[in-house]
């Protein structure tokens, strides 16, 4: 099984202080600020043309962030990132397991992603992926959602980088979010643009 990403030992550094901060009596909370980015819904490099074409920014922070990975360390219900979308009102990306959320789309499609990417810029697989699937659902195409059967609700946008090269051979994302728990199932790219 692939190691998850790679994590600094600021990490590391960081959980230590953490448990002398608790340990001196201070509570910490494992909820993100409410001002955090993945889960506050709005990527901060997330945004669509006109046409709901995804724009994936070449360079920027990383997402979604060591302390929400932290998260699926202990709980595979905890969100990853939280969206707003019109057609199922609030929809979550858990950590998830090995066939749904985080952890399916990182054991199943981290390559699919890396290819994406190409070695461009200094973004992550997961950078783009949360980018792709915050812009699908939150200001889909025309047309979209569809259904995809099986309680499944199915998003697709077209993906071009920030200096307005398309992502190859991979041009489109795919999104499929469960209709009866509103979770995201997989994201991931493909060739075409249907569902």
């Amino acid at each position: 099984m692939p190691s998850r990403r790679n994590r600094s030992v600021l990490t590391g550094l960081a959980a230590l202080v953490a448990a002398g901060l608790v340990a001196g009596g201070f509570a910490l909370t494992a909820q993100q600020r409410t001002d955090d980015p993945v889960l506050a819904s709005s990527v901060p490099t997330a945004r669509a043309t006109a046409d709901g074409v995804v724009v994936i920014d070449l360079r920027g922070p990383d997402l979604p962030g060591a302390s929400v990975l932290d998260r699926c360390d202990t709980s595979s219900r905890a969100d990853v990132a939280r969206y707003d979308t019109t057609a199922l009102g609030d929809v979550v990306l858990q950590c998830g397991t090995n066939s749904q959320g985080y952890e399916h789309i990182r054991v199943r499609h981290t390559a699919d992603w890396q290819d994406v990417l190409g070695g461009r810029g200094d973004r992550d697989w997961d950078d783009a992926m949360l980018t792709a699937v915050q812009t699908a659902l939150t200001d889909p195409r025309p047309g979209f959602p569809r259904d995809a059967g099986d309680g499944k609700v199915c998003y697709a946008a077209a993906m071009r980088f920030d200096d307005d090269s398309t992502p190859a051979p991979d041009g489109f994302v795919k999104v499929i979010v469960s209709r009866t728990t509103d979770r995201v199932i997989t994201a991931y790219p493909t060739r075409t643009d249907d569902c």
